[in-house]
């Protein structure tokens, strides 16, 4: 596999790392899943350890992300009076 990867001029920390920003993305958008609890399903022992690699991926901390970026809960439709 490593012959493949050096071939294709991949490394499996690329890889793990391109893996780990897609789920990132989903995980932090989703308001159910803690920021504690993201860091747990993408291996880290930490959420400071979360918090930095995730600061140096997308260039802010993931609470900040979740604001700008996390899917909004649908607005009820307001009636007319």
């Amino acid at each position: 596999m490593q012959r493949q990867l050096d071939e294709a001029g991949e490394t499996f920390t690329d890889i793990l790392n391109e893996v780990r920003r897609e789920l990132a993305r989903r995980y932090v958008e989703n308001p159910q899943y803690s920021l504690l609890r993201v860091a747990e399903l993408l291996g880290y022992g930490s959420a400071s350890s979360f918090t930095r690699w995730f600061s140096a991926q997308f260039g802010e901390a993931p609470v900040v992300w979740r604001r700008r970026h996390g899917a909004r809960a649908p607005q009820p439709a307001q009636s007319e009076p």
